[in-house]
């Protein structure tokens, strides 16, 4: 029998994945649609680097219009949830980073960089 994971309702980000429990928005808890798709998102999460299944998922959300407006709607109307766009967090006084959003930023970075280069 599986163990059941707990689930702790925070003020700030949208949501994020430990190995003995999630943190999710408070402002979820009356979203089912929503907290269910993110709640799904981040157990589908693996240890370490997974870039592609963020990529993949962020993909999935065209095919489904209404998840992705209320998950838009939610980040531009709730602030609190910007830190998880941040790579590097400070979180129970510890710091941590977000290898995924590193890589990201790098890549995006480059482009930009190349880009520039290019055209310029």
């Amino acid at each position: 029998m599986k163990k059941k994971l707990k689930v702790i309702y925070t003020k700030f980000g949208l949501a994020n994945f430990y190995k003995d429990h999630i943190e999710i928005n408070e402002k979820l808890k009356h979203n089912k649609i929503l907290r269910d798709y993110v709640v799904k998102h981040e157990l589908g999460h693996k240890i370490g680097f997974d870039l592609d299944y963020e990529v993949k998922d962020g993909i999935s959300l065209l095919t489904k219009p209404k998840v992705a407006f209320s998950l838009l709607y939610l980040y531009l109307t709730t602030p609190s949830t910007w830190i998880d766009l941040l790579p590097v967090q400070i979180k129970n006084k510890q710091i941590v980073y977000d290898l995924n959003l590193t890589i990201l930023y790098a890549f995006i970075g480059l482009l930009i960089y190349f880009s520039i280069k290019l055209f310029f």
